[in-house]
């Protein structure tokens, strides 16, 4: 009894701390909770990215070329001016 107790408490303890990440039909979900307030030149990012309409909250999610990411207010100018430009680009 206490082997069947013991391994159901560590197979509890490692489903608990596995690390997993949410998925929406395969690709990972980030929502964006805080933004970023300061604009970033167009020069310096690398890709920009919607956040799920499964988040609380909208967002982009602008990477830049050091690979840096940050989280953006959709309805910044600076934000759309840069979504506009990526999806002109096909990115």
């Amino acid at each position: 009894m206490k082997v069947l107790a013991a391994t159901l408490v560590t197979l509890l303890l490692l489903a608990t701390c596995s690390p997993s990440e949410g998925h929406l039909d395969g690709v990972p979900t980030s929502c964006c909770f805080s933004y970023h307030r300061q604009p970033i030149p167009q020069s310096r990012v690398r890709s920009v990215v919607e956040t799920s309409s499964s988040c609380s909250q909208p967002g982009v999610i602008v990477t830049n070329k050091k690979n840096r990411t940050v989280c953006a207010d959709p309805q910044a100018a600076w934000v759309k001016q840069l979504l506009k430009h990526f999806q002109s680009q096909g990115n």
